[in-house]
């Protein structure tokens, strides 16, 4: 990769690679950039090799503390900056032309979609339809579901699928559920841990609707591992309480891997658990028959958007 020719001009950019290209210039930062763009840390770190493989060329030099542009990525940033804004206005065109799609668009997430995967689809959905108003319900699995078969709900995103005579399931993404390991323990830094590992260690645990604790006992029972030994300390009803405490040191726990891209504790580090299988499905619900046009034209529009394979789990929990 060169440090300042752009090689493959001819190729086309992806907006909310460009976005994220843009963020990072103006804050110097991609951590910075990832919360003003609601998108995931690794997300932005791959718009952005996006761009510079797709251009062939370097577009930013990162220091230790900071980020600042390349001479090709100071001139990429200008031409972004126009090519967004022309975007946006003919979004916005669009959009007074479609005011069909208009409303309320009630949602029921359990924690890892509805705190990390929808906020960014959401945001995005919203841009082109601004008569939208999104109602997020974050609950577990179990309460989700629930939710959507009592028509409390006209659309649900959970970590877990259920066998149920009136709703319909389609996988949006995939997830793997990793260990949160508490900074003061020597499996701090480790990439790994083994399930036999955990043996005799403190754990934190989710409550029994949980679909990331669904997803461990069900990758348990497959390996034929009845108890994994560990101790229970505390049990918490969402993810940010399970890394909060972690982060506090009172013990070990199994969260998905989107809640470990972006949490803001500097005392919990994660490891892949081997000797199970842990990934897991991302899960919308609907019932047959909606009478909802916006739920209708919100789940067609993540459905194409995921059909495109524009975005994968990590990237685009975005907003």
């Amino acid at each position: 990769m060169t440090a300042g020719t752009i090689t493959n001009y001819h190729r086309t950019m992806d907006v909310s690679a460009l976005r994220s290209f843009v963020a990072v210039c103006r804050s110097g930062s991609f951590r910075v950039a990832a919360r003003e763009r609601h998108v995931s840390q690794p997300g932005v770190s791959r718009h952005v090799q996006r761009l510079e493989t797709e251009l062939g060329v370097a577009l930013l030099v990162r220091h230790r503390k900071h980020v600042v542009p390349t001479a090709a990525g100071s001139r990429l940033f200008a031409y972004a900056m126009d090519t967004i804004a022309a975007h946006d206005r003919i979004i916005e065109s669009l959009a007074r032309d479609d005011a069909a799609v208009e409303g309320e668009l009630r949602i029921a997430a359990s924690t890892a979609p509805g705190e990390y995967l929808l906020p960014g689809l959401l945001f995005q959905f919203t841009e082109i339809y601004p008569r939208v108003r999104p109602h997020v319900a974050v609950t577990d699995s179990a309460s989700a579901i629930a939710q959507v078969a009592g028509s409390h709900a006209d659309l649900g995103f959970t970590g877990m699928r259920v066998a149920h005579p009136s709703l319909e399931w389609t996988v949006v993404a995939e997830d793997e559920l990793v260990l949160a390991v508490p900074g003061r323990h020597p499996f701090a830094g480790r990439a790994s841990v083994d399930v036999s590992e955990l043996k005799g260690l403190p754990f934190i645990e989710r409550e029994p609707g949980s679909g990331t604790w669904t997803g461990l006992r069900r990758a348990l029972d497959s390996a034929g591992i009845k108890e994994p030994g560990y101790t229970l300390v505390m049990v918490v009803n969402s993810t940010h309480a399970t890394l909060a405490a972690v982060n506090n040191g009172f013990g070990f726990s199994i969260v998905s891997s989107l809640a470990v891209h972006e949490h803001e504790f500097d005392q919990v580090y994660p490891a892949r658990l081997t000797g199970l299988d842990t990934t897991r499905s991302l899960y919308m619900v609907k019932r047959p028959q909606l009478d909802s046009s916006v739920a209708h034209a919100f789940g067609d529009w993540v459905l194409a958007r995921l059909a495109k394979g524009r975005e994968t789990i990590e990237q685009e929990g975005t907003r």
